[in-house]
């Protein structure tokens, strides 16, 4: 309840704090399995295409000035014409291999390895090994090759590599050798499962959400969004209930599919649409 120490929030402090608060779920989750650097090129130019699709959808058959995309983004034209220049714009990041090559800084390491003839060996063609530190053709410069960020050490590289099994190293000889090109941010396939099938989940809701905003203006229908939650679950009972709602989910997907089957389509057609249920159980730790 608002008071005068404590007064209600802003229409901006509430969607602010929102988004706040996914982009921070969604982050502590990419720590590790994509770089800041790359985070950022995807939202900018995802923003980007979204923007001018929406103005597009607005004034149909006009083409959208760079000075309305300005101003709907909070861009410069200047920075807008690079950003739509960007090899990806309006095509799909996870089809672009250099994107994919340099996801992360660990990646980037692996690409110049392999890809670079300085650190290849010029009879086999496949990546040298190297000796750990020196001025040239070592792991050392090959950091320096491939990452552009100050401050980072070799030691640190031979820990991440290391661990996710991409490299071996020789300590007693001081050397580095490459045993896999693939830096593997997931550390089995069915973390990637797991990954494929929530991001799709936590997109179809933000779906749910965006039509629910708008539908009034509309005049459409809502979509049905519900959720059901306490903030005061003790510790020692959450594996209970953790199992209750592991049988009541799976009851209830069992009987989801079956109100879904009799309207999916034998072929895919373009008069089409994507439509599902989502159920999910989730735990976070109390805001202290």
């Amino acid at each position: 309840m608002a008071s005068p120490d404590n007064p209600p929030l802003s229409d901006a402090a509430i969607l602010t704090r929102a988004v706040e608060n996914v982009f921070r779920k969604l982050i502590r989750m990419l720590i590790g399995r994509m770089s800041l650097k790359k985070l950022q090129v995807m939202i900018q130019v995802i923003f980007v295409e979204e923007a001018e699709e929406k103005l597009r959808q607005e004034t149909p058959g006009k083409n959208v000035a760079l000075t309305t995309l300005a101003v709907i983004t909070g861009f410069d034209t200047r920075t807008i014409t690079k950003i739509k220049s960007n090899e990806n714009y309006l095509k799909p990041f996870y089809q672009e291999e250099r994107f994919l090559s340099a996801i992360t800084p660990e990646c980037s390491v692996l690409d110049v390895w392999e890809s670079n003839p300085e650190y290849r060996d010029p009879e086999s063609g496949m990546p040298k090994e190297l000796e750990i530190k020196g001025a040239a053709s070592s792991f050392e410069s090959l950091i320096g090759a491939a990452v552009s960020t100050r401050g980072v050490t070799v030691t640190s590289f031979l820990q991440r590599l290391e661990a996710s099994n991409s490299i071996i190293v020789d300590r007693s000889r001081n050397t580095v050798r490459m045993i896999d090109k693939r830096y593997t941010p997931f550390e089995s396939t069915d973390k990637i499962a797991n990954a494929r099938i929530g991001m799709a989940v936590v997109g179809n809701l933000v779906d749910t959400i965006a039509h629910n905003l708008d539908a009034a203006q509309r005049n459409g229908e809502p979509f049905y969004q519900q959720g059901c939650w306490t903030n005061r679950l003790r510790k020692e009972d959450s594996r209970k209930l953790r199992e209750m709602v592991r049988v009541f989910l799976l009851e209830s997907d069992e009987r989801a599919r079956r109100i879904i089957a009799p309207f999916e389509q034998g072929e895919a057609g373009n008069d089409q649409v994507t439509a599902g249920i989502s159920m999910f159980y989730f735990e976070e730790k109390a805001q202290g």
